[in-house]
């Protein structure tokens, strides 16, 4: 049985010795934008991704994101540039234009997203260091629907104290919430 394994065995080991080490590309500093588990694709066809928004991404970056989208949605017939002269597409259409353009319409940023088991925790903390602020009146909001888990300030009575600084420094707190 030994002589048997031997000769594939020994193959094994001739292909490996003579095969060039697999490049890796390099390591840069970024957020993980795969699901945790996901299943590795099993085709060699290229996926495409949709984009995924940052927490340390500026608004010229974003609105980069969303005006792919944009130009996207204009191919198929959504241009909100023309809704006021030509008026708004058909709901057939705006379903069409979505669907065709559903890769290019960016993913919140990881720490929001409900598909990441950790947002809500993200999301408290953003309270706390909101509350740490002076916000009296903020709360997490985390609907099924929505795509990210969202904070929202006011209260039932729109306190504008506590939005006007919600809106001044929850980009702050989003970032000491994602170093903890």
């Amino acid at each position: 049985m030994i002589k048997k394994l031997a000769g594939p065995v020994a193959l094994l080991a001739i292909l490996a010795a003579c095969s060039t080490p697999e490049q890796k590309p390099p390591q840069i500093a970024s957020l993980n934008t795969t699901n945790a588990g996901a299943a590795a694709p099993t085709t060699t066809a290229p996926t495409e991704e949709r984009p995924r928004l940052r927490l340390d991404m500026s608004r010229e970056d974003a609105d980069a994101l969303y005006e792919v989208l944009a130009r996207c949605l204009a191919e198929h017939g959504v241009d909100k540039k023309k809704f006021e002269t030509e008026g708004v597409p058909s709901k057939q259409v705006m379903d069409a234009a979505e669907k065709a353009c559903e890769s290019k319409q960016p993913l919140p940023p990881w720490e929001k997203d409900v598909k990441n088991p950790e947002a809500l925790d993200f999301a408290n903390r953003v309270v706390q260091c909101l509350r740490g602020k002076g916000v009296r009146y903020v709360e997490v909001v985390n609907n099924t629907n929505d795509a990210q888990v969202n904070v929202a300030f006011g209260g039932p009575n729109n306190d504008q104290d506590s939005i006007t600084k919600g809106m001044e420094f929850v980009e702050a707190c989003e970032r000491e919430a994602s170093r903890k």
